[in-house]
């Protein structure tokens, strides 16, 4: 690989605008290199459970890649798999801890919503005043909810990202590591992620559009229990699903590197080191 004429190294920490024009910037000038890297990750996808681990993998090793863009080493896809395919099912792990922690989260305040609402209900009764303060309290609790739970996805936004770089990292490291990088920096965090899905929005619009023009296509076609209908749309559905994820995925993790970039030069003073090793 190597190395890109168009993109300069960040002098410093980024704003908002900066980390995703960054990330666009990079994605386009090794587009062929990440879509085809991201394709082969969505077809993983298909085969259970190691195959859910070869794509986190994948996506991570993307990160990569895009990092050594922005420190201007670029690595090969070959080193940069040298590092990362070792690491395949603690970033599965990973994944799955996170996934774990957000559930256990989301189950423990539905029981202590359901436990207030019991509480309430027993001291008030069946009456108009009490059903007044059950919506209100219903109301109040799914916005903290929400707010609590944005900010908590927020700290792991990042945790593939470490640990396809940073040496002797485990899935709980990964996980520490993200939550260190990014304190004090959620709000920013969810500017970035905000401004991101707005890029991408068009993408899904337009895929949603083309889904359903072939599920009415199928339907002028065949009848909807023919088993004719059921396997095309099938077939035709996976196989934009796959091209418009792998459109997507090295998007998302070019913006995870260069927010991890821009965090370790805000905290660590990252980009003033390499310039002086330089």
């Amino acid at each position: 690989m190597s190395k890109n004429p168009s993109f300069s190294q960040p002098a410093g920490p980024l704003s908002v605008g900066n980390v995703v024009s960054a990330a666009l910037r990079i994605y386009r000038d090794r587009f062929k290199l990440y879509y085809g890297l991201a394709f082969t990750a969505y077809l993983w996808i298909l085969v259970p459970i190691y195959g859910w681990a070869k794509f986190s993998a994948i996506s991570a090793l993307i990160s990569r890649l895009v990092f050594s863009e922005l420190l201007e080493r670029p690595e090969t896809v070959n080193d940069a798999r040298r590092h990362v395919n070792p690491r395949m099912w603690r970033f599965f792990w990973a994944g799955i801890l996170v996934s774990l922690i957000l559930s256990g989260i989301a189950l423990a305040a539905s029981i202590g919503f359901g436990l207030l609402v019991v509480v309430v209900g027993a001291i008030l009764g069946q009456n108009p005043t009490a059903i007044i303060i059950v919506s209100l309290l219903t109301v109040i609790a799914v916005i903290v909810f929400l707010v609590v739970y944005i900010r908590l996805i927020s700290r792991w936004f990042i945790v593939e990202v470490p640990l396809a770089i940073e040496n002797n990292m485990t899935a709980n490291s990964a996980i520490n590591r993200s939550w260190q990088l990014t304190e004090g920096f959620v709000g920013r965090l969810q500017w970035i992620v905000f401004v991101s899905f707005l890029i991408t929005l068009p993408i899904s619009i337009v895929v949603q559009i083309l889904t359903t023009m072939i599920q009415l296509l199928l339907g002028a076609l065949f009848s909807a229990d023919s088993p004719i209908f059921g396997v095309l749309y099938l077939v035709l559905f996976l196989a934009l699903t796959i091209a418009s994820g792998a459109l997507l995925i090295p998007f998302w993790q070019a913006v995870k590197a260069v927010i991890y970039y821009d965090l370790r030069s805000r905290r660590e003073g990252l980009g003033l080191n390499l310039r002086d090793n330089n």
